[in-house]
């Protein structure tokens, strides 16, 4: 891992995430489908989209790795970015099987921040968002993994306290 900074950007990221399973083990598994308002998504929802984003970002991560420069990203449009909050898609999730889908991000994210250096942290590149691009690497890191996980951590606390 290259640096101190990254140890401690997996440790706020294993935090976050033991956050969200602990606010899910202890919430009623019907409550995790309510939606507060039209607009807004379901804790569910909120959850199965961190598990889609963390994996759709650390394959992107990894693939910068190999071939820096590439371009690399997604809209709000994004077909699994969509899939992954569709309510049929959704409903099909249970909560045990998604507190551990969660727990394995951590070593699935620790595997890819052990191969970033120092060098690769500064790299920049295109990006298919023209808000992303010619970020450099180091945003991937600690925007789109650990501030968006710590982040769907809030609005997951402020979404049950909506429907409660």
């Amino acid at each position: 891992m290259a640096t101190a900074l990254l140890n401690e950007k997996l440790e706020l990221f294993k935090k976050s995430i033991d956050d969200i399973a602990a606010v899910l083990k202890k919430t009623d598994e019907a409550a995790l489908y309510v939606k507060p308002s039209e607009a807004e998504w379901s804790a569910m929802q909120i959850v199965s989209h961190v598990l889609e984003a963390v994996e759709f970002w650390v394959a992107d991560l990894e693939a910068l790795l190999v071939v820096p420069g590439a371009k690399w990203g997604r809209n709000h449009e994004h077909v699994r970015r969509l899939a992954a909050v569709d309510e049929t898609v959704v409903s099909l999730l249970n909560k045990d099987d998604v507190i551990t889908k969660l727990q394995n991000l951590v070593p699935k994210v620790e595997a890819a921040l052990v191969k970033v250096t120092e060098e690769d942290l500064v790299k920049t590149a295109p990006s298919y968002n023209p808000n992303f691009d010619g970020k450099p690497l180091s945003f991937l890191v600690d925007h789109l993994i650990v501030k968006h996980v710590t982040g769907h951590y809030g609005q997951l606390v402020r979404h049950l306290e909506k429907i409660q």
